[in-house]
């Protein structure tokens, strides 16, 4: 249970990142439709993780 939950909370920081990162490329104009799409879902993906952490899914 434990190994699950640290696993599920590194895949929610990552999933920020990556969405940061995809956000940051659209705030320096070096983006596509595209960059907002992924960083959209990664954030959404972190969201989800985040609710499966505290949920004890």
């Amino acid at each position: 249970m434990g190994k699950s939950k640290t696993f599920k909370i590194i895949l929610a920081v990552a999933c920020f990142l990556a969405a940061g990162l995809n956000m940051y490329r659209v705030y320096k104009g070096e983006s596509d439709t595209i960059d907002i799409i992924f960083g959209a879902l990664f954030f959404l993906a972190g969201i989800m993780y985040i609710y499966r952490i505290r949920k004890g899914i």
